[in-house]
């Protein structure tokens, strides 16, 4: 059955076949039709013509006689034979004398009409009569063109007709292969693949079509098996990253370019206060006002940034302590779409590093602050505008009779009991600490600080001369006290605890049991540190100043792994000066500069020679806070250019000093150091007030335990247990850990009990010239230079 639709192509063809020979007929019967009603008026013109002359010369005669009867009968017979519709008859002077009509005759505008003059001949001569005016109507010939026009429209439909007839033949038999192939072609569209392609055995432009549209078919087939597998890969891609979300400990949040939460997952709503997909990102639901206004800047801005921030979980209440990171989400060629938050709780890390830092900054006999504690505390105060601080330095008198008579148990319990009085003294503005052993130090701020803190002394000395009952025991002690006053930021916390304790020496001379404040006469300390800074210089001139070296080793193997060069200074009168005396004076006269020079040029000069000799390990050299700041780095570079010694076999040792006073700039000069191939070691770690802060912050290589811990491992289960812990968390931080002081094997054992790397102290002998130290590496090899 044949269906017409407009739609198909055949029968839009068709249709427009048709239409063109419809135009082209119209065309055709109209040019005809023309052509006959010209041919009928030509005729009716003739006929015109040809009656006009007859009847002129027919009336000629009798208008010359006057014979009125014969012109009306010619008159009447022109009326009554052919076309003529209307003639008139006119004298010489155009007066109508005669008109006759047809019967029924109406004029019309497009009647053909014609004149002409009736002459009579006499002799030669013509004589005008008058003038013969005819009418023939043209509607006479309606009819027989009407008759014409109809017929050759039929004639002119019936052509069409069949020709419409055989061009629909024609175009079906040649569509239907088409219609075939647009049938196929949409069964591929829709992926369905399971049809034949029509027309394939043919050879003309339909086969190549159909061959054609069968590798397309083939492709698709490829494609959407591709497809099919790679939506399965895909899909568990997607299963594996939800699942990823939802099982991390982090919180995971993005959001697109206007704000709006796209994905967040479980543990991003339980972090990230109100967040939930759809709505607008809240920074301030669970972000402080500052860091919300920094997040948002960062945000609006297309940068990244981390913080760390406390906020409360939303179903448990706790405080959470997380680090949180976001940064812009960008397509491959950079442009914005969204941003990302990411946010790690470290709550149990924090309590830990608490912990850890809390053990570092406070005595674990008696739990009061330490003395890194109380010294940054002092620097803190002593900051604040116009504020006077006055330092407390008091320590137990014949303590060390009761420890040797007693034991140490005794004495712990005494040391408790004195804590505990020095902790009841304490409050907003007054601090208690222990120094160390019997040592114990009081902080009063205020304008009356010093009349205070006197008070606070005479009656702390005065309890402590009273017996002491301790675990069922009477114990008689007693205790001396000095003190000194420090105001304004320029004052410097170490120069007020060195005058406290040479008040408290001055008490101690006295006799004990005293209470003695700093004063003029005791500046003596003072003219000795002038002598000691002028002696250095000239020390410095003539380099009377040598390093000696202080063996490290590996506390598994036993090898030697490396030196810490050490300064001494040897005087003609005053003898062996201990640096812990002459560096300050060398920082505070400037002169630390060149000291570190000769120094680390002379340690350097033989780390190139110990290691052409085969030494693999490194030797360390100290680096002064006050260096930092100066392009330490390329001082050191430099030294090392000079003494062509290679940077990998030098340590550059540091203190928290320098990560408290240079921030930032310090840690641009250790990166750089590190840059150079030096290893960056922090030295006395765990006894400083930010040490486990600023841990993480400055990329070191290796931290180096302080002595007071080694000292005290052996009688000490938390001192174990915080050496323990710095360890952990050094290893953690992909750092190496050396233990300083160890002096005894039992010191060595528990230092390797704790997981501590490498050993540094006595327990493997005083510290070495050069040609000790050379021996010590190669024993029984010539030696190169004395020393």
């Amino acid at each position: 059955m044949i269906r017409f639709t407009i739609r198909s192509f055949r029968n839009r063809l068709l249709l427009g076949m048709l239409l063109t020979l419809l135009v082209i007929q119209s065309f055709s019967v109209a040019h005809d039709m023309l052509d006959h009603r010209a041919a009928f008026l030509s005729a009716l013109e003739r006929e015109c013509a040809m009656v006009l002359t007859l009847a002129s010369q027919a009336l000629a005669q009798p208008m010359w006689d006057f014979d009125s009867t014969q012109i009306e009968n010619i008159l009447a017979s022109v009326i009554s034979e052919g076309h003529t519709s209307q003639v008139q008859l006119f004298d010489q002077s155009d007066n109508q004398l005669l008109i006759r009509q047809a019967e029924g005759y109406t004029p019309a505008a497009d009647d053909l009409q014609a004149s002409q003059m009736i002459t009579y001949q006499i002799g030669t001569q013509f004589e005008e009569l008058g003038r013969l005016e005819i009418t023939l109507s043209t509607a006479g010939i309606a009819a027989p063109l009407w008759d014409a026009m109809l017929h050759h429209l039929l004639t002119s439909l019936g052509v069409l007709i069949l020709i419409g007839l055989l061009t629909f033949l024609v175009l079906s038999r040649l569509s239907r292969p088409l219609s075939q192939i647009s049938a196929a072609m949409n069964d591929i569209r829709h992926e369905r693949f399971t049809g034949e392609i029509p027309g394939l055995e043919r050879h003309d432009e339909i086969g190549g079509l159909a061959q054609a549209l069968d590798q397309l078919r083939r492709h698709k087939i490829e494609v959407a098996e591709l497809r099919a597998e790679s939506d399965e890969s895909a899909r568990r891609a997607h299963k594996r990253i939800q699942r990823a979300l939802q099982s991390t400990r982090d919180g995971v949040l993005l959001a697109d370019e206007t704000g709006e939460v796209v994905l967040c997952n479980p543990n991003g709503e339980l972090f990230f206060g109100d967040a939930k997909i759809g709505r607008p990102l809240n920074l301030r639901s669970w972000l402080p006002p500052d860091l919300a206004d920094l997040a948002e800047n960062h945000i609006q801005l297309n940068q990244s940034f981390a913080f760390e921030a406390t906020t409360p979980h939303s179903l448990s209440g706790h405080v959470l302590n997380l680090l949180v990171r976001g940064g812009p989400i960008r397509d491959e060629h950079g442009f914005y779409l969204g941003s990302m938050l990411l946010a790690s709780d470290h709550s149990d890390q924090a309590r830990q590093a608490e912990r850890v830092r809390f053990l570092a900054e406070h005595d674990s006999l008696t739990g009061l602050p330490n003395r890194r504690l109380m010294e940054q505390t002092l620097k803190t105060w002593l900051q604040q505008e116009n504020e006077e601080v006055s330092i407390l330095l008091a320590d137990l008198d014949h303590f060390k009779q009761i420890n040797d008579t007693l034991g140490h148990p005794a004495g712990d319990a005494l040391l408790q009991v004195v804590a505990h009085k020095f902790e009841s003294c304490a409050s907003t503005y007054v601090m208690a600490a222990r120094l160390g052993g019997d040592e114990f130090a009081i902080l009063v701020k205020g304008a009356d600080s010093l009349t205070r803190l006197t008070n606070i002394a005479n009656r702390l000395v005065a309890e402590m001369a009273q017996p002491q009952e301790v675990n069922g025991q009477v114990l008689h002690t007693g205790m001396s006290a000095g003190i000194a006053t420090l105001s304004g930021p320029q004052a410097k916390p170490s120069e007020g605890i060195r005058r406290a304790d040479l008040a408290l020496y001055e008490a101690k001379r006295g006799g004990r049991g005293m209470v003695e404040v700093f004063h003029a006469d005791l500046e003596t300390e003072i003219k000795r540190k002038s002598l000691l800074e002028r002696e250095l210089r000239q020390a410095l001139r003539q380099g009377d100043i040598r390093p000696v070296y202080q063996v490290q080793t590996d506390l598994q193997s036993g090898a030697v792994i490396g030196f810490e060069t050490l300064a001494r200074w040897h005087h003609r009168q005053l003898g062996t000066l201990s640096p812990a005396e002459f560096i300050p004076i060398a920082e505070d006269s400037g002169l630390i500069r060149e000291l570190t020079y000769q120094i680390m040029t002379q340690a350097f000069q033989a780390t190139a020679r110990w290691h052409a000799a085969g030494f693999q390990g490194r030797v360390a050299v100290n680096l002064s806070p006050k260096l930092f700041g100066t392009q330490v780095d390329e001082f050191v570079n430099d030294c090392l250019y000079e003494t062509n010694c290679p940077a990998s076999a030098v340590e550059a040792e540091i203190t928290e000093t320098v990560v408290l006073a240079s921030g930032q700039s310090a840690l641009r000069e250790i990166q750089a150091l590190q840059e150079l191939g030096v290893t960056v070691a922090l030295d006395d770690f765990g006894m400083g007030y930010s040490s486990l802060s600023y841990l993480q912050k400055f990329p070191v290589d290796k931290i180096k335990v302080d002595a007071a811990f080694v000292s005290k491992l052996p009688e000490s289960e938390e001192t174990r247990a915080i050496v323990g812990a710095i360890t952990e968390l050094g290893h953690a931080l992909g750092m190496r850990v050396t233990g300083e002081g160890a002096e005894t094997d039992l010191h060595r054992q528990l230092l390797q009990a704790c997981g501590v790397d490498y050993l540094q102290g006595y327990f493997d002998g005083p510290p070495l010239t050069e040609r000790a130290a050379t021996a010590r590496l190669f024993p029984g090899q010539p030696l190169n230079r004395q020393g």
